[in-house]
Parts: structure tokens; sequence; C-alpha cells
């Protein structure tokens, strides 16, 4: 029946929306209530959860993850060995495993930056008719990149490289965006500046504005949005012209580039999570020393690039590039303490992870709790609003909730979460 109550406790239903004693009632997987305990009566028979000394949220989104990547953390390999030496379905097995973690730490949806040919569509098919257990998932099958640009350069070259793994000139970009749709892609994701790979420069554009301005009109025809791989000025630049809808990473944004997001309305990714693993681990996860010295600028810019937009209004959507060991699954709230160490209140950094993303998905029944929305919940013993801290503890999760269906003794009787040493909200193996 996907029923459930859960009763006492301070509930966060959104920006500005905290009720204390409060009760939550989802009934076949729809909130039905939420609000002030008594405000509604919840039938007799109907499953109870109490809440009393925690904070219930509505359920989390991370809008940036790769998610079949190297999930075993007493195995670490570099990013390239995993991608080249592991099996297709080895690689969604390591998805599947890294999707358990997500939930346990009470993300109940995950925006997939999808690896080609892995099987990340059907494996939101199937979480979503029951075969198994896990987020929600909004999957783009595979990203668009030009040739030298940083989706090809992400693969070593003795990689086989196949048709469609770039796409150059404003035809074939409009081709791609219509194979991916017919692969059944929730959004598209275009590689629009350099990144950190080998052989390139992270302030390289890629694609000019005519193939990028293809793309955005191809995937808005089809209802889908675009997210743009940006962390060049130049490349946030042309992405904008374009009409992208998300900046993913946006790490050289300036105050110019910043204002007209904020015009469009325009969303910025800022995966700080990312760089923050990387600049305090990153040698114990795979990066070569050298890897973490020509990563220091992004980071450092992410932070100032993350401020300028905060403060010219751009709508913020939480996301870590959760990837293998590098950033691992289950540590996904450690975003939202960076984003209050660097000037958001707790209210607006929970926004991102919940209205904000859910805006972006164009979802508007997700990241709320009140009447309509989907029943999705998370339960977290003690109160967030004063230590957003206390949500990074993944002992602290309580109860998740996921289409009205609590999933917590599922979770805890099939987790094997590898406990990481510093890594806030990874979960024993119990």
């Amino acid at each position: 029946m996907n029923d459930i109550a859960i009763e006492g406790g301070l509930l966060w239903a959104g920006p500005h929306e905290h009720h204390r004693d409060a009760l939550v009632y989802i009934r076949g997987g729809t909130v039905v209530y939420a609000g002030r305990a008594g405000g509604i009566a919840v039938p007799e028979g109907t499953p109870r959860v109490d809440a009393t000394g925690c904070t219930v949220l509505p359920g989390l989104i991370d809008a940036h993850v790769h998610l079949t990547t190297n999930s075993d953390h007493d195995h670490v390999v570099a990013g390239d060995v995993f991608r080249g030496q592991v099996s297709r379905p080895g690689k969604l097995l390591h998805g599947l495993r890294n999707a358990h973690r997500a939930l346990a730490a009470g993300f109940t949806s995950l925006r997939v930056m999808g690896h080609r040919d892995v099987g990340e569509i059907e494996l939101r098919d199937f979480v979503e008719c029951g075969l198994a257990v896990g987020p929600r998932l909004v999957v783009s099958p595979w990203w668009i990149t030009m040739t030298n640009g940083h989706g090809d350069l992400f693969y070593p070259p003795y990689t086989p490289r196949q048709q469609w793994d770039t796409a150059d000139g404003v035809e074939e970009c409009r081709k791609i965006v219509r194979l991916q749709a017919r692969e059944g892609a929730d959004f598209i994701k275009v590689m629009a500046s350099g990144g950190m790979s080998r052989g390139e420069q992270p302030h390289w554009p890629n694609y000019s504005v005519a193939e990028l301005a293809a793309i955005v009109d191809e995937a808005h025809d089809l209802d889908l949005r675009v997210a743009a791989h940006a962390l060049s000025i130049e490349g946030i630049r042309r992405s904008l012209e374009a009409g992208v809808d998300s900046i993913e990473h946006g790490s050289y944004l300036d105050q110019d580039t910043a204002s007209e997001m904020a015009r469009r309305g325009t969303f910025l990714v800022p995966t700080m999570a990312f760089n923050d693993w990387c600049q305090r681990e990153g040698t114990a996860r795979g990066l070569t020393a050298a890897g973490v010295e020509a990563l220091r600028d992004a980071h450092d810019r992410t932070i100032e690039s993350f401020e300028l937009a905060r403060r010219a209004g751009v709508r913020i959507v939480m996301g870590t590039d959760s990837s293998g060991t590098l950033c691992p699954f289950g540590a996904h709230a450690r975003e939202l303490e960076l984003y209050v160490r660097y000037g958001m209140t707790t209210d607006e950094a929970l926004a991102t992870a919940t209205v904000n993303a859910a805006a972006l998905l164009d979802r508007p029944d997700l990241g709320v709790l009140r009447e309509g929305g989907a029943g999705d919940a998370v339960v977290v013993a003690g109160d967030v609003l004063a230590d957003i801290g206390v949500l990074g503890q993944v002992a602290n999760i309580k109860h998740v909730v996921r289409s009205g269906r609590d999933l917590s003794d599922h979770l805890r009787a099939t987790s094997d979460v590898l406990d990481i040493d510093g890594v806030r909200g990874v979960r024993q193996p119990s």
C-alpha cells in the first residue's frame, strides 16, 4: 500500500516551513498531510514511525553523480583504469552499490551523468518497476563532446572510440541528441569546456555557440533539459548564449556571467565536494600529487564562484560530482556543509537539495513534504537546522522513506557500505 505516518519531531517541509511536534502522513506513495500533529486522522493499522528528537526532511536530491564508478574503497585504482578494465555488468553492479549508499544517506533521487552502454537507463527502469531497490534515477545516458573535447580526452588514447563518442558540427550535434532521446534520456549533458583530463586545459572552450544552440534547440523540442559541463569563462558564456538549463561546476564564473545566469534563470550546480575531497585526500584516492596540485586552482576558484553566484541571486542546486573513490557515495551531505561554511544559511542549503533541485528536474512533487508531493522522507536524529553536520553522519539517518515505503531495514540488511577513514556519512556493515 505504501502508507506510513511519521509522528513527532521537527518537520522541515520546505524553505521557511518548519513545524515542531509534526505529523507526515503518506498514503499510496503520496503525501496526504504534512504539518502539526492532529491535523488529520491517521487510519488504524497504518505503519508508524516515531520521530521524537529527530528532524524530518523531504527526500534529498543529488543533482550531479557518476553512478557506475568504483565502489570498492579497499581497491583504489585510477579512474581511467577502472573505465578501461571493468566489464559493463561489473560497472553496473558498482553503480547499484553506490546507489544503495546514497539512499542510506537520505538521498532518494540522483541525477546521473551516465556512461555509454553501461545500463543506467535500464537500472532506472528496474527501480521504478520494483525489480531493484534504489533511489529515483534521472539519467543522461552519455555525454555529448567534440573531437579533442573534454569527453573525448576523458578516455585514454588506447580506448577504442565508437561512432557518436564524438559529434562535430551542427548536424551531428542535432543527431546525437535524437539518438540519446531514443535511448530514453531524461536530460542531455554536453561538454562545453575543457576539464582536468590529460592533454587539455580547463580554460579551453568546447563547441561553438551554433553547435551548443543546436543541442539546446533539439533537446528542448523533445522536452529535455541541457546540462553543460563548463569550467572556463568562455565555455560558460557560450553555454548561456545557447540557452542551456544548468551550468555544471562553473569554476571560473565571473560577476558578469553570474548576473547573466541570474537574469536567465540558469541553474548552477557547483560540485564543491569533489574538489574538497581531492584536495584533502586525493593521493589516497587514486590521484597523483601532480593531479591534486592541478586541481587546486579550480578548487579555490569554485569557492569564489559560489560566492559570486549566491550574491547575484543564481539558483544553486546541490550536486557533489560523486565519483567512485575520489568523491565517495554516502557522503553527499558534505556538499551542504560546504555551502553553509561559505555563506548559506542551513535553510538555504537544504533548499539546494530539495526545491531548487526539483525545479531543475522539473519535478515539483519532489523535494517537499506537502499535500500531493512524492512520498519521500528522511528522519534524522538531532536538529539539522541547528547543525547541518548532523545530516552527514549516516548513523543519524534513522529512516529513509521512498514513495511511502520505509526502506531502512532493507538498507541495513543489505548494505555493505565500507567504513572509510574520514568519511562522514558512510555506514558500517551491520
